[in-house]
């Protein structure tokens, strides 16, 4: 009787953790640009300590490119550029080994002119668990199957934007929406299944545009929001149905060159508009010029409340700050704290529903910042184009747990999934765990 009691018992702990493991797996996702709805926040307890020699779990070579990688339980999504082929590809890769699975290439006519920073394979891809969703600005957007089989595909036409077409497309319920930036400049709802337009917004007003839209549902509302861009003046935050991509509301008068993207938390939308940005040899061959000119922008960070039609009144301007605004990284909402990151290595972090400052302070990691920040186990990681990844504990006081060298530049944002950290740098894919 005893023997059988313990075979039951031993049975039931093993169903049970069968069910966990089949529960946990299910979680393993990051199926879009900063994960889940752009938020940048991962699951898990990745590595604190980490680099080519301690707590790697593999590491892949890559070719060129810029888009960050996204995970779907055991597949990693990510994209290439062949420059000698002029070719671009979408590669899925084992996660757990790093092993390519499969590569599907296209062959452009003509492979769009981008900034020398940038990459014709920018963007991020797209997954919802069966299908990966991938855009080129030289070619368009494809649609594969989890086992690389195509199934439709969109030409667009080449976006002629001076950075490159980086905004990369999300999944929004059963649509698939791109933010097509440059002279051609539109919000394009797409049916996922079938790639067939289900509504085209036109966005002309905001030429040259590089943030990737964010999914907001609020009050029974769906909607679709996108930070401007251009070179001009007056640019706008710009909300819309995700129904219909009809306009909804706006944020008016904001500086040009939005590149990235609001998040939402504390049932706030928030947002980073950064006013132009000099070249880097323009700052380093005058820097008191450099530090005029940017004394002077008009950069901002700020909160919006939801429920707004039309132009955004000042009412539903939760609060609005002209420090700590970054160049290109996305703000970063975790635990009710705002964090954004400049150039030079600067972090600022504040009270969300309020703006309150609640310090400032350098990261011990010079240079510029393009990857933008993530966070789980309440810590937050931010890596620099110098290839240092620096950690942070999350907290109201500035407390650096590490800082990370890895052997080349940054500019992918990193994907944290089941206690991992997965890192793209300008050659390689890097895994690292416990």
């Amino acid at each position: 009787m005893a023997r059988a009691s313990w075979i039951i018992l031993l049975a039931t702990v093993l169903l049970s953790c069968l069910a966990a493991a089949a529960q946990n797996s299910g979680q393993v996702r990051w199926p879009q640009f900063r994960g889940p709805n752009s938020s940048g926040l991962g699951e898990g307890r990745p590595p604190v300590h980490f680099g080519p020699q301690q707590n790697l779990l593999w590491k892949t070579a890559l070719g060129s490119g810029l888009s960050s990688p996204i995970i779907w339980e055991g597949r990693i999504f990510l994209t290439e550029f062949d420059r000698a082929k002029k070719q671009l590809a979408t590669l899925c890769l084992d996660r757990r080994t790093g092993k390519l699975l499969w590569r599907r290439t296209v062959a452009p006519e003509q492979i769009e002119k981008v900034h020398d920073l940038s990459s014709p394979a920018g963007a991020t891809p797209a997954t919802d668990g069966e299908c990966v969703y991938v855009y080129f600005g030289s070619y368009g957007l494809l649609c594969y199957d989890l086992n690389g089989n195509q199934k439709w595909e969109r030409w667009l036409p080449l976006p002629e934007n001076p950075y490159g077409a980086v905004a990369s497309p999300i999944v929004a319920g059963e649509l698939l929406v791109l933010n097509h930036q440059g002279k051609d400049s539109y919000l394009l709802g797409l049916n996922r299944r079938n790639g067939q337009t289900v509504w085209k917004t036109d966005r002309s007003r905001f030429q040259y545009g590089w943030s990737t839209p964010v999914h907001w549902r609020h009050d029974g509302i769906d909607e679709i929001v996108v930070l401007g861009g251009d070179f001009q003046p007056n640019q706008r935050l710009m909300a819309y149905n995700l129904a219909d991509g009809a306009e909804a509301w706006w944020v008016g008068g904001l500086p040009p060159c939005g590149k990235s993207t609001p998040v939402i938390g504390d049932g706030l939308l928030f947002l980073a508009a950064p006013d132009i940005i000099l070249e880097t040899a323009a700052e380093r061959q005058n820097p008191e010029r450099a530090a005029q000119f940017y004394a002077n922008n008009a950069a901002r960070v700020m909160a919006v409340r939801p429920g707004s039609k039309g132009e955004v009144s000042q009412e539903q301007i939760a609060w609005s700050e002209r420090k700590g605004v970054p160049g290109v990284p996305s703000p970063l909402y975790y635990n009710g704290r705002l964090y954004t990151f400049q150039n030079g290595g600067i972090v600022f972090c504040r009270v969300a529903k309020t703006g309150e400052l609640l310090y400032s302070g350098r990261l011990g990691a010079p240079g510029y910042y393009y990857s933008s920040p993530v966070a789980a186990d309440h810590k937050v990681y931010i890596a620099s184009a110098e290839g240092v990844v620096v950690v942070l504990e999350d907290g109201q006081e500035l407390k650096i747990l590490a800082r990370n060298e890895l052997d080349g530049a940054i500019l992918a944002t990193p994907a944290l999934v089941d206690g991992s950290i997965y890192v793209r740098t300008e050659n390689h894919l890097y895994a690292f765990g416990k």
